[in-house]
């Protein structure tokens, strides 16, 4: 089985909707054993091998994480903070959607927790505020991807297990990229209600702030221990994750006294699920990322592109995650496709700090992408609105993301600046 046979024979399987684990496993051992008489169970090794990584922990403790905020009132409370900031400016709402979503990406690391979060409560204020609906659904479903780019983000866990890249780092650059996400589409939506001449809300009282404030300071605190313990050292992202969880157990539990014994247990059940599904993801990725080592898969593509200039071999990676996101997950896109495309990007001097930031935004757009982006299908029940209506709603802000994405690749010290302060 050459090189260009076990490519083929992956994407077919691919292609037959069976659970992509599975997908990626047939093929690799399939060639293991055909090609290079590898015994069964040195695969069994080489996939169990893939979960030994302390840093794994980081993913069910964000999880919980994520999920005890999306069970309690840390969103609402975030949301009337943001809304006491910026709500009073042209476009407030929006801009309060926004920095919301950039917040809740901060806890949580997931593309749909904005829309699980707050999505129906803000759709229907921006509505009552002068929004139309396209605009509205438009921009919440798209905004929440940022929660892919600010640190913790599950997707850049992925990459580093991927790469052997530096968790912490990457984290950090996903601060760049993530703000400059959250800048552009601010400007959009402002430059959108001078245009539409949507309304402006009175500006609130220095005691309304202060109240809001006290109010989502408890919630505050999660990205301030998240980002601050990790900048600081006094964290690593495993007990960065670990402690974030307990914390906003505490403050749901104790403080606001929003969730039960029982919401807890469900909620650990539900991570389990998620956890386990991300495991077997990484487990089958790093026995296709070996397999695909030994094919030569790397100089197979490296000779299919026939040059090492940086900015060909980011445009061919866009394209490439840029296909995928629209048809897999993040994590499934990542696993497959690295493998083949990484060794090309450090033979043509592109920091891998960079290269994740460029993959994962790639990603992030993606999850807004049809026909298969997983936001879009969050919306449509969290907003109740027609498939075709949300994604008809979306482009615009599509096109917005392409240009954080062009951002993002063409200007490295958004992605590697807050890294490169880092020891």
């Amino acid at each position: 089985m050459t090189a260009t046979v076990f490519i083929i024979s992956l994407l077919v399987v691919l292609a037959t909707g069976i659970p992509i684990f599975i997908a990626m496993m047939l093929p690799s051992s399939f060639y293991l054993v055909k090609e290079l008489s590898m015994q069964g169970y040195l695969i069994a090794q080489s996939y169990a091998g893939g979960l030994n990584k302390y840093t794994l922990l980081c993913v069910p403790f964000f999880t919980l994480a994520a999920s005890i905020m999306g069970r309690g009132q840390i969103g609402p409370r975030l949301l009337k903070f943001a809304k006491n900031l910026v709500g009073h400016m042209y476009g407030g709402f929006a801009l309060a959607t926004i920095v919301t979503c950039v917040i809740i990406g901060a806890i949580s690391g997931a593309s749909v927790a904005g829309i699980l979060i707050i999505g129906a409560l803000v759709y229907k204020e921006m509505l009552d505020n002068g929004y139309d609906k396209r605009f509205s659904a438009g921009l919440i479903t798209s905004t929440s991807a940022v929660g892919m780019l600010i640190p913790p983000s599950i997707c850049f866990l992925i990459f580093a297990m991927n790469t052997n890249t530096s968790v912490t780092k990457l984290f950090l650059s996903g601060v760049g990229s993530g703000l400059t996400w959250g800048v552009v589409f601010a400007i959009y939506s402002y430059i959108h209600a001078r245009v539409k001449k949507i309304p402006r809300t009175p500006r609130p009282t220095i005691k309304e702030i202060l109240k809001s404030t006290k109010e989502a300071g408890w919630s505050l605190g999660l990205p301030l221990i998240i980002i601050g313990g990790m900048y600081s050292g006094k964290f690593s992202p495993t007990e960065a994750a670990a402690v974030s969880a307990g914390y906003a157990l505490l403050v749901e539990m104790f403080v606001y006294k929003d969730l039960g014994v029982k919401d807890f247990m469900e909620m650990l059940a539900d991570c389990s699920k998620t956890t386990a599904t991300v495991y077997i993801l990484l487990a089958a990725g790093q026995v296709l990322a070996y397999t695909m080592t030994l094919a030569k898969i790397p100089q197979l593509m490296s000779g299919l592109l026939g040059t090492t200039s940086p900015i060909a071999v980011l445009l061919v990676i866009n394209l490439l995650f840029l296909i995928a996101g629209m048809f897999m997950g993040a994590g499934s896109a990542i696993v497959i496709i690295i493998p083949m495309v990484f060794s090309l990007a450090m033979n043509a001097g592109i920091d891998p700090i960079h290269l994740g930031n460029v993959v994962t935004t790639n990603l992030a757009i993606g999850m807004s992408t049809p026909p298969f982006g997983q936001n879009l299908f969050v919306t449509c029940k969290a907003l109740k609105m027609d498939f075709a209506e949300v994604v008809r709603s979306t482009m615009p802000f599509i096109l917005l993301s392409l240009l954080v994405l062009a951002l993002v690749t063409f200007i490295p010290a958004i992605s590697t600046y807050l890294p490169n302060l880092v020891k």
